[in-house]
């Protein structure tokens, strides 16, 4: 019998795994694809993000400065792909800078070291392709990229050298409270567990249901994106967003670790399952990015 068993194993299940198994417990992770790391782990920004986003005194504020640390700290212990090369939060009129200052104002209340505002002028000296239009800018230096699958890889090695059993394509059918544990069904046997830990991403509430009454609702987002060769890698050297609004932070344009630039998302709701790319919306984040930095040659796609 395990004493915890994780659904999922992108980064949080294989980060709850790799915790746990620095003590004295029997962890097993239940991952329904042929590895890990394949879900949304594998397909986002790899931005770790500073902290000036969230509203201050919420728990999603206090984790993510506190987190953004902490990855720092992993990834140069892990050997994981990591670069702090901070981020720019955009303003292309004078209407936009009040947002930039509430950023600002969120960011400080938060915790987040070294925050400040540029000028248009000031930001250009740091990256000479940004758009002329560009009026201002939120400067955060602790901003970071990794390589969000690495990441994973790494804290699931670890648990597994520590003890923890993955178990792979192994997908959860069933849950049935006992006494003192759960019988845990999959298309694989079953499996018993004194605690269940759900960290099943874009299924958490399918998982859920099957323990508990429903209570929450998984609404996913789709982005898309284009990643582009790496003669396209140093045409930024920041992350680059634009000014937020209320769908999000917007399409953004970043190097990545290995040397690429991404640049996206938009942001669609979904089916849970729907990867999909479409003209419409790779057109919309080629159009989008190109207000941020304009020489973005997409065609080295």
């Amino acid at each position: 019998m395990y004493d915890v068993l994780i659904v999922g194993c992108g980064v949080i299940g294989a980060a709850t795994a790799f915790e746990l198994s620095k003590y004295q417990l029997n962890v097993g992770i239940l991952e329904r694809e042929n590895d890990v790391a394949t879900g949304t782990t594998k397909a986002n920004s790899a931005i770790l993000h500073a902290g000036y986003d969230p509203m201050p005194g919420t728990l999603m504020a206090r984790l993510n400065v506190r987190g953004s640390a902490l990855a720092k700290e992993l990834c140069q212990a892990l050997d994981v792909p990591y670069r702090q090369c901070g981020s720019l939060v955009l303003a292309f009129a004078p209407e936009e800078v009040p947002t930039l200052e509430e950023l600002l104002d969120r960011g400080t209340q938060n915790g987040v070291p070294e925050l400040k505002l540029l000028s248009g002028e000031e930001a250009r000296a740091l990256e000479p392709n940004l758009s002329g239009d560009v009026v201002a800018a939120l400067y955060a230096p602790t901003a970071a990229i990794c390589s969000p699958w690495e990441f994973c890889l790494a804290l699931a090695e670890i648990a597994v050298k520590n003890g923890a059993a993955l178990h792979l394509e192994t997908a959860l059918t069933g849950l049935e409270r006992r006494e003192d544990h759960w019988l845990v069904h999959t298309n694989r046997g079953d499996f018993e567990s004194r605690f269940i830990i759900n960290a099943a991403g874009v299924d958490a509430d399918t998982v859920h249901d099957l323990a508990a009454p429903h209570s929450f609702d998984i609404r996913p987002s789709r982005g898309e994106y284009f990643l582009l060769d790496k003669s396209e890698g140093d045409r930024v050297n920041h992350v680059v967003f634009q000014c937020p609004r209320k769908e999000g932070k917007g399409v953004l344009v970043a190097p990545t670790v290995h040397g690429n630039l991404i640049v996206g998302p938009n942001a669609e709701s979904a089916d849970r399952h729907d990867l999909a790319t479409t003209a419409a919306g790779l057109d919309y984040v080629r159009q989008t990015a190109r207000k941020s930095v304009p020489s973005i040659d997409f065609s080295q796609s």
